[in-house]
Order: C-alpha cells, then sequence, then structure tokens
C-alpha cells in the first residue's frame, strides 16, 4: 500500500536535515506511526496518534492534514473541519488544506463557508480543477447560477478529463433552457469519456434528455439506446426511453420499457418517477384497443 492511500502525507525525517527540534522529530515519528495505522484502515488508532503528533508540536500541519483526512474516513466532518483549520493557522498557504477545509464544509453544508474555502484555494492555485468544480456546486446551492456556469466552465478549462464538470455544465445548461449550449458541453464530454464506462452511458442518457426538452424524440431515443448498449440495466435510461417513446405515440415500445423499469426499479427508484412510470401504464393499457 502506498504512502498516500487515503490523500495522507508521510514524512521520511531523513528529507528534513539535521534542524529538526526534539519536539519536532517526536511529532514526525507519532505522525508517520498514526499513518502506517490509517494504511491499514485502524483510523481510531490513526486519530489518537495524529492528534499526539500535533499536541507534540503544533507548528506540525501535516499531522493536522493526516489527521483531517482520518476523521472524513470516520466521518467526523465537524473534527476534520476543527483539524483542518487548526494546520491552516500552522501553514496558510498550501491550496489543497483550502480545498479539503472547503470539501468538509460541503459535507457539513455550509455552503458560503465552503465557497470561502474554494476561493481561497483557487487565489493560491488556480488550476485546481476540483476546486472550480465544486465552487460550482456551491454556487448553485446558493443559487448563484451564473458564477456556477463560470467556475464549471473553468474546470473544464484546467481539468479537460475530468468529466463530472462537463455533466454539471451541461445539465445546468439544460435546467436554464439552454439546450443547444447543453448539447454542445454534452458532445464535446463524449470526445474524453472513456468508452464503454459507466461515465459514458451517463453523459449519453444526459445528452439525451437535452434532445428531448428539444423534442428531437429521435435523437434523444438514440442517446437511450446508447446509454442502455453500455449498461443494460440504466433504470434512469429505462424511464427516460419508455417516456420519450410515450411522446412520440410510440405506445408499444414505451409499454415496454416502462415495464422493464417498474420491474428492475430497486427501493432507491425515486418514488415519483415509479408512479409517473405506472400511471403512464396504466394509461396506455387503458387507451389499447
Amino acid at each position: 500500500m502506498g504512502p498516500r492511500t487515503f490523500g495522507l502525507v508521510l514524512v521520511g525525517l531523513i528529507l528534513m536535515g539535521g534542524n529538526c527540534s526534539r519536539a519536532r522529530v517526536e511529532s514526525m515519528n507519532e505522525m508517520n506511526a498514526g499513518v502506517e495505522l490509517a494504511q491499514m484502515k485502524r483510523f481510531s488508532e490513526a486519530a489518537e496518534s495524529l492528534e499526539k503528533a500535533a499536541a507534540i508540536d503544533p507548528t506540525n500541519h501535516q499531522a493536522y492534514f493526516n489527521l483531517a483526512i482520518v476523521r472524513i474516513e470516520l466521518r467526523a466532518f465537524s473534527a476534520a473541519r476543527e483539524a483542518l483549520e487548526r494546520g491552516i493557522v500552522a501553514k496558510p498557504d498550501v491550496p489543497g488544506y483550502h480545498e479539503k477545509l472547503g470539501t468538509v464544509l460541503m459535507e457539513l453544508e455550509d455552503w458560503k463557508g465552503a465557497q470561502a474555502a474554494f476561493t481561497k484555494a483557487l487565489e493560491l492555485d488556480p488550476t485546481l480543477f476540483k476546486a472550480h468544480f465544486k465552487l460550482g456546486r456551491c454556487s448553485e446551492e446558493l443559487e448563484d447560477p451564473q458564477n456556477a456556469l463560470h467556475q464549471y466552465t473553468d474546470a473544464i478549462k484546467t481539468g479537460p478529463r475530468f468529466l463530472p464538470s462537463y455533466s454539471a455544465l451541461g445539465r445546468l445548461y439544460a435546467d436554464l433552457r439552454y439546450p443547444d449550449h447543453a448539447a454542445q458541453v454534452l458532445t464535446e464530454a463524449l470526445k474524453v469519456a472513456m468508452p464503454g464506462t459507466e461515465e459514458e452511458a451517463n453523459i449519453h442518457h444526459l445528452l439525451g434528455t437535452v434532445y428531448q426538452q428539444q423534442r428531437k424524440f429521435d435523437e434523444a431515443i438514440a442517446e437511450f439506446q446508447k446509454a442502455l448498449g453500455i449498461v443494460p440495466g440504466m433504470s434512469d435510461a429505462l424511464f427516460s426511453l419508455g417516456w420519450t417513446y410515450g411522446l412520440q405515440g410510440n405506445d408499444e415500445e414505451a409499454k415496454r420499457y416502462l415495464d422493464k423499469y417498474v420491474m428492475m426499479a430497486g427501493t432507491d427508484a425515486p418514488e415519483h418517477y415509479v408512479k409517473a412510470a405506472r400511471d403512464r401504464l396504466a394509461e396506455l393499457r387503458t387507451e389499447s384497443p
């Protein structure tokens, strides 16, 4: 298992030269022990070692960062936030610390705090494409869609192979009723998607919903079929395909795919979608001669 498992930082004292104080040496030894425990997934013990490391030398910013990573693994997000804030006090100019703080604040649904953290991370390093992406998410939560569009666009520019940015930008354009822009973004996404992956299937599905919004039913159906060709049991695509066939007036195919959707929809399926599919099936069967 490598030294950066879980995003942890393992530091060899030999790399630090001979100017270390006794406290720093003890802190680093305790920190490295904590990292090794975390790599064995012994997270509670790892947290104890990392807390000791930080207590021995409060200037050891890496101990706070590693402690935050372990607390994230333990889903203790408030404690992770505290560790990152202390790490930032000790070393305020590390962009990754601010980005990780923003990520934790998103988990805590502190969208304004997360926005401030990502903004600071990007001031320090404008190339952090995931920070742009997450800042876009925050902007949407804070009902600022224009800034979200801007951040998702910057995320694509700085990380052109990171597909979630394309999906988010395409979806937002569609939500804002700019389907041509949405289709253009999603078509670009297909050029960088790994063939045959679930990510590619999701892009095809999203592009299909945009075409459906434009009432380009043939194009929409083709995209949903491509999604199902990659992931045959993709429930969203089954529903969308059945619904689009219904809009097109192809009742037999509508029934076939909506039946499949209802049959395959698990407990995680949105209840309103399942109800809509059942209601539409009832209508189609009533309309049948």
